[in-house]
């Protein structure tokens, strides 16, 4: 009786909501191929896509990466659709387990090479930052500064990618962009944007953000 009774409890114990999540924790975990999509992911959160685009993109097997959407779509953390012939995936970014999982994945890439990695489709982007709120000032937001030769639909997709990498609504990230032309033409003296957030934290995307002249008029 008493084995009997312990074989009970095994199989109650497995259906517990502790070894449910650690079920459902492997199952996120435990494969490489699976880290590489999530990889991927982590820049594109607006991006829908395909098996056949994103074996291009990490150069692997169509076959296994339909099994691993599969799961994260059995987990909840992708919706695939179908569109024409072939079906697409897309972040389930209301999902309770989906932003966890993205900063676990942008921690583990670091912050830098994520965001620069969501500017690759806004064209010709020679300086990006993102400058941090003036801690004197209320109400002031984080900033994305872009400098290069951008169009509305680049500065839109680079906006929104980066707000959601962020994990911020676009309408709490500020956007300052700038023509290179038009950025140059201040000369040593720098665009007045400099002075504005001179004293402001800034975390470099692309390229090396510039500092004001010094001015010593001794």
């Amino acid at each position: 009786m008493s084995d009997s009774r312990s074989r009970s409890d095994v199989g109650e114990s497995a259906q517990s909501p502790r070894a449910l999540a650690i079920a459902v924790l492997g199952d996120i975990l435990s494969s490489k191929v699976r880290a590489s999509i999530l990889a991927w992911i982590a820049p594109r959160l607006d991006t829908r896509f395909s098996l056949t685009e994103l074996s291009r993109e990490l150069g692997a097997p169509i076959s296994s990466l339909q099994h691993e959407c599969y799961k994260l779509e059995r987990l909840g953390l992708l919706q695939g659709r179908r569109e024409g012939i072939s079906r697409r995936y897309e972040a389930q970014l209301d999902h309770a387990l989906t932003r966890p999982l993205i900063d676990l994945t942008i921690a583990t890439l670091g912050l830098e090479s994520v965001l620069r990695e969501s500017l690759t489709d806004a064209a010709t982007v020679e300086l990006a930052v993102i400058v941090g709120p003036d801690a004197t000032i209320d109400g002031e937001r984080l900033m994305l500064v872009m400098i290069g030769g951008v169009d509305l639909a680049g500065l839109d997709r680079a906006h929104r990618r980066v707000s959601r990498v962020l994990g911020i609504e676009p309408e709490h990230l500020d956007l300052a962009y700038f023509r290179s032309d038009d950025w140059l033409a201040h000369g040593e003296s720098g665009h007045p944007l400099l002075q504005r957030i001179a004293a402001r934290p800034i975390q470099p995307i692309i390229g090396a953000w510039p500092t004001l002249p010094d001015r010593d008029d001794a």
